[in-house]
């Protein structure tokens, strides 16, 4: 499968897989830490913990499965090789919704902060407008240099995470894991956790990227094992700071919680903090572009949507069709100028996504047919982390379904879409099909 790779014109190191997917994770996490707190109260430890620990497994089976498909097509080729090219369709469309939401979160809260910290512009949704809509020209002209563009967001925002980790410790020393929030009651813990369960996606662009390296058996392993060791440092440690330096009446905000928590423990990181959110938030909106026309590319190019989805822009040879399609749909969500209701939809689709690359895992390796470099020891068979995987996303998916089932229309309306593109596909290739045959039928 030839896809087209105007986004990354560059093989791809570890370091540089590991950064494309660093800004993904972790401006979901950056979003949702404050939500985790105020709903978890003293519990919020355990939730972030509890998110840590899904994304881990989720990475892991990720790991596995692009080491043994070291070509672009991330969770489509996954489910495919297991479950056919039906299921792969259906699971990687509900995969995309996710990435056009991350295109409007990630704007919005890049625009927060500009708004908040820096004073830019005077509508919140005007200046998460202007971002996707400057985000989608780029994507359009082509991104030459988001590689490197992601190594610098990475470094600066794991230097800054990291030195407010220390310095908040060392000023606010407290014992885990209720920290200075022992006493602080739950609001609800139940949406706690069920955010819980999406408070780290983005990690499906292990598989995505897997194609794009240059020693993919050797790398994506690597990739994967860094992504979640960062991961489990910034998580644990900025929840742990926060817990110990904020008090629940500091969160005016929820989703600007890192800012304000760098403004109380020294003021001089208040700007730096708030300017590397920016940073990744804008990277992760960019990298919901991307991602998104991928997969679309993808599935257009297997014959599973139309064709036009695949149809490049004759100047700058890149999938317009798809990138207006993401631009569109992000500007109705960036509109309402909410958050809560992207936190209600957000990464409902990933998560029934990542069940079943869990399952076609543990397919896999349960026939014997998957062979990979990079390997976690297997139990009756299947592999740790796709039992792993199996068990918490069940609970996540169950939980978020308890808590938000009022919102799931809007996750069925985005799937009948995809159902009905994929009939229009189908219906259209059974008529070619057929005045093939009648057309060899009537020369005969």
């Amino acid at each position: 499968m030839a896809v087209h790779r105007d986004w990354l014109r560059r093989r791809l190191g570890v370091f540089e897989m590991f950064a494309l997917i660093y800004s993904d994770i972790q401006s979901t996490f950056y979003f949702v830490l404050g939500f985790l707190l105020l709903y978890g109260g003293q519990y919020g430890f355990f939730a972030v913990a509890y998110s840590i620990a899904l994304m881990a497994a989720i990475a892991l089976s990720y790991g596995e499965m692009g080491s043994r498909f070291p070509e672009a097509g991330g969770s489509y080729l996954y489910v495919k090789y297991s479950f056919g090219k039906t299921i792969a369709y259906l699971s990687v469309w509900l995969l995309a919704f996710d990435q056009i939401i991350m295109i409007s979160y990630g704007a919005i809260d890049a625009a927060k902060v500009l708004h908040k910290i820096w004073g830019v512009g005077t509508s919140e949704v005007i200046v998460a407008a202007a971002i996707s809509t400057a985000l989608f020209v780029l994507s359009l002209i082509g991104i030459r240099e988001s590689a490197n563009f992601a190594k610098a967001v990475a470094v600066f925002d794991v230097a800054i995470m990291a030195t407010v980790i220390v310095v908040a410790l060392a000023t606010y020393p407290a014992a885990p894991p209720s920290f200075n929030w022992n006493g602080v009651v739950a609001a609800n813990l139940l949406f706690a956790f069920s955010l819980a369960s999406r408070g780290y996606t983005g990690v499906d662009a292990i598989g995505q990227l897997a194609g794009e390296a240059r020693e993919p058996l050797v790398q994506v392993p690597r990739a994967t094992l860094l992504v979640i060791g960062t991961g489990v440092f910034i998580g644990l440690g900025l929840t742990a700071a926060a817990m110990s330096a904020l008090a629940p009446e500091d969160l005016h905000d929820p989703a600007l919680a890192p800012v304000y928590l760098a403004q109380k423990v020294n003021p001089a990181l208040q700007h730096l903090v708030s300017a590397s959110i920016v940073l990744v938030m804008t990277a992760a909106a960019l990298a919901g572009y991307t991602s998104f026309t991928r997969l679309t590319y993808i599935l257009s190019d297997e014959g599973l949507m139309p064709p036009f989805f695949k149809k490049l822009h004759k100047k700058f040879r890149t999938p317009h069709s798809s990138l207006a399609l993401a631009y569109l749909v992000s500007l109705l969500f960036i509109a309402p100028g909410e958050v809560d209701l992207i936190l209600s939809i957000y990464a409902v689709g990933s998560l029934i996504n990542y069940m079943l690359v869990a399952l076609a895992l543990a397919k896999a390796a349960r026939s014997g047919t998957l062979y990979g470099a990079f390997k976690t020891p297997l139990i009756g068979g299947i592999p740790l982390s796709a039992l792993l995987a199996i068990v918490m996303v069940t609970v996540g998916l169950a939980l978020t379904i308890l808590e938000k089932y009022t919102y799931l229309w809007i996750i069925g309306v985005w799937a009948a879409a995809g159902a009905l593109f994929y009939a229009a596909v189908a219906h259209r290739s059974r008529q070619t099909g057929n005045r093939g045959t009648s057309t060899t039928t009537n020369s005969r």
